[in-house]
């Protein structure tokens, strides 16, 4: 001790690995993903290289090295202790998605000489007098303000009609949410091109936030006890808060306690009453197709669901064309099963075509796009569109939880916002990243496609004009009932395999069982 007193300096080093270590360990606690048998390994790591500091200090043959060491060990905690704050910050960021916004969109036909709201504050306005009121009403509100005078207001049922009277100039602008474009291109198909859009109002309203539950268990209660999260996949590129049909509807039921997962898909154009997260219909008891459900939000997606298979819906995550590819090339491609051989022309480039085998293929962020969005090779058209999008996900999620990405989970992450949005909070994420890390465990997953048959009708988004729509196979929905509940009250030792497939003979184009 006498020799370390000599040597002051050594102090300085001694006391620097010591601050280094509990910064560490208390990063450690502090994130919380870490499983408990690696932070007490850290720990127990920090005390043998702190002991052996001391000890290297007092050896006249060693203090030097001690030293040299000393900083190393300090630039490692350094290192170490940002890469596990840099992943938790990410992991923040991406939970507890709260906003949608409403685009909603003046058009004028192309050679109107409007520029602007003032030039056109005497021409009359077209919107829809119920589908979507609400925003419509708030951005009208806005375009009051900017002219300074009222607007002359004509309603009409929906937006095929209102679209009618704008090419027969019966009105001179035709408001309405963004998210019905697509659907009004569906029929008329140069619209794009015969049009443009004067201005735009994006809405913004609250999404309901998930309630912290006041029990002990809040935070781990998702690696404890079964539950059901939504994806949904909305149809176009951009933002992720911009509300769209929803061409995507997977249900992932998720049993943690048996390391199982149910995906559970649903066709886009199920015909269904609409209702919001809280049962209340948004539909009046009309039909329409449940792509149509997204463009009034992710929550009136979820209600149906939830009506249709009889569950409570936990958690939503929602992606977009953007996000498939940008998550896919995060990832440095996927390995995803065809179950044909099959051409696909969609997807965003120019020319060329993909090819897939049957069996695994591996695919980018534009290859992995264009497999899930092709249909038209298909005998059985958007059905087997929807088990392609249940491949896609098993192969994200094996990649997600295979021990190759832990180096890249900080970049992942931090992407993960630009890329999906969730209402999960940071603690379950927390807590579930915990869990795999823990046991790294292989999860098993399953597949549920829900049947019906095609036909036309007339939908609550679109009253004026006969649309196709798939007609429920009740008979399908309620093996898929059967399924999840079965799904969800497994527990392990039970003998129960959980692998069998429920609704996915195969189908025509026209959605019925051949």
């Amino acid at each position: 001790m006498g020799k370390l007193m000599d040597r002051k300096l050594s102090f300085v080093f001694i006391f620097l690995q010591l601050l280094f270590s509990i910064a560490l360990c208390a990063i450690l606690f502090y994130v919380g993903f870490i499983p408990d048998k690696y932070v007490i390994a850290a720990i127990i790591l920090c005390v043998v290289l702190m002991v052996y500091q001391i000890c290297a200090q007092i050896a006249d043959s060693s203090f030097i090295i001690g030293r040299v060491l000393s900083v190393a060990f300090c630039l490692i905690f350094l290192v170490g202790g940002y890469y596990l704050y840099d992943t938790y910050h990410a992991m923040a960021q991406i939970s507890g998605a709260d906003v949608k916004i409403d685009v909603i969109s003046y058009y004028v036909l192309k050679d109107d000489p409007a520029q602007s709201l003032k030039d056109a504050k005497d021409y009359k306005y077209g919107i829809l007098s119920v589908i979507d009121r609400e925003n419509t009403d708030k951005a009208l509100a806005e375009a009051k303000t900017e002219v300074g005078q009222d607007l002359q207001i004509v309603e009409f049922q929906d937006s095929s009609t209102l679209v009618d009277a704008l090419y027969a100039k019966e009105i001179q602008v035709a408001v309405f949410n963004q998210g019905f474009v697509n659907s009004i291109t569906d029929k008329f198909k140069t619209f794009k091109k015969d049009t443009r859009e004067l201005v735009q109002h994006e809405i913004e309203t609250k999404i309901e936030e998930e309630e912290e539950e006041e029990e002990d268990d809040y935070a781990t209660s998702v690696t404890t006890k079964p539950f059901i999260a939504y994806l949904s996949g909305i149809d176009v590129y951009g933002k992720l808060s911009t509300t769209s049909r929803s061409d995507v509807n997977v249900l992932v039921v998720v049993n943690p306690l048996t390391k199982k997962l149910l995906l559970v898909s649903t066709p886009r154009d199920y015909f269904v009453p609409l209702y919001d997260s809280k049962g209340n219909s948004k539909s009046g008891g009309a039909g329409d197709k449940l792509t149509h459900a997204g463009i009034y939000g992710v929550e009136v997606s979820m209600g149906t669901l939830e009506h249709l298979y009889g569950v409570d819906i936990d958690y939503f995550v929602r992606v977009n064309f953007s996000s498939v590819k940008n998550i896919v090339d995060l990832l440095g491609g996927v390995k995803v099963y065809s179950d044909f051989d099959f051409l696909s022309t969609v997807g965003p480039y120019k020319g060329g075509h993909y090819q897939f085998k049957k069996g695994y293929n591996k695919v980018d962020g534009k290859k992995a796009l264009a497999f899930c969005r092709e249909r038209k090779h298909f005998a059985n058209g958007d059905y087997q569109r929807g088990r392609d999008h249940q491949h896609m996900i098993e192969a994200i999620l094996n990649k997600v939880m295979s021990p190759s990405v832990l180096g890249d989970y900080p970049a992942l992450l931090k992407e993960g916002k630009k890329n999906f949005q969730t209402n999960m909070s940071t603690k379950k994420i927390v807590s579930l990243c915990k869990m795999q890390l823990d046991d790294m465990a292989k999860w098993k997953i399953s597949y549920a496609n829900a049947a019906g048959n095609g036909t036309t009708a007339y939908t609550y988004s679109m009253p004026s004009t006969r649309l196709y729509v798939c007609s429920p196979d009740m008979n399908s929905v309620a093996k898929i009932k059967a399924k999840i509940d079965k799904f969800m009250n497994e527990r392990p030792g039970d003998g129960t395999k959980g692998t069998d497939n429920v609704g996915t003979a195969p189908l025509n184009d026209q959605g019925t069982n051949q």
